[in-house]
């Protein structure tokens, strides 16, 4: 009950918040042309076109991203610095130690299971002096979507199928403990502020069934997913003012730099 083409395919079209957050994140990494980058987390790969451009035809960016659907989309994007391939933040063994200038990783680490092996997979790989950025939620706020999934999936039935590989969006003490063990002493870690706005319940529920490959609905049956869905709209419905719905996010945006 992983990604579907159909999820892959809609998150082309209403990822303009994960872009967003990952403009904030590049301007902070000052990527230049001839740099080297891995994008991990990639998905459709748009973010990782617009690195492409950054570092010019004498540079070269490579995504990576578990999705086969989501990478079957980037491989559509023809440049000839830009490559992508299927793979886990936890195993980036296809890439030698010190092939990169800068990792880029947006909107993704709160998905990844192992995420202490990540991050020193982003260590070995980076070359000295070279950039690490990480942007995604943070754990020391709770938006309205965690809220009301937590509340909908306690019910009955629902309850009964605990959630396999639920995301995990780290405190910033637990991010900059990870940091210290992977060795990134020296780092800037900021708050970007953000505000999702949908015009209704379905648009911000097909917005996050998209952005989650569909762990919206935890591990509960396909069979029971319509009925939670609408349990989940009933609360949204509860959060609708004159022009729409607006969830605040609180993004953990981190520069660090390998020693």
């Amino acid at each position: 009950m992983g990604d579907t083409e159909e999820l892959a395919t809609e998150y082309t079209r209403v990822s303009n918040t994960q872009y967003g957050a990952g403009l904030f994140l590049l301007e902070r990494l000052n990527i230049v042309p001839g740099m080297r980058v891995l994008d991990v987390g990639c998905g459709p790969g748009n973010l990782t076109a617009h690195i492409a451009e950054l570092v010019g035809e004498k540079g070269s960016v490579v995504g990576v991203d578990p999705s086969p659907e989501r990478i079957a989309i980037a491989r559509s994007i023809q440049k000839p610095n830009l490559s992508f391939w299927e793979g886990q933040a936890e195993d980036l063994s296809r890439f030698p130690a010190e092939s990169f200038n800068v990792i880029y990783v947006n909107s993704t680490l709160h998905w990844v299971q192992d995420q202490p092996a990540a991050l020193k997979e982003f260590a070995r790989l980076l070359k000295p002096r070279g950039l690490l950025g990480i942007s995604g939620g943070s754990g020391d706020t709770l938006t309205a979507q965690e809220r009301i999934k937590a509340d909908v999936l306690s019910r009955e039935p629902y309850r009964n199928y605990p959630e396999e590989s639920p995301p995990r969006f780290l405190k910033q003490r637990e991010l900059e403990s990870l940091l210290d063990d992977a060795g990134f002493r020296e780092r800037d870690i900021v708050v970007n502020k953000i505000t999702k706005s949908a015009k209704d319940a379905d648009a911000m529920i097909d917005w996050l069934d998209a952005s989650s490959s569909g762990k919206t609905y935890g591990s509960i049956p396909l069979e029971l997913r319509p009925h939670a869905r609408e349990e989940m709209k009933t609360e949204w419905n509860k959060l609708v003012v004159e022009d729409g719905i607006h969830m605040d996010i609180d993004l953990l945006v981190t520069v660090a730099v390998k020693p």
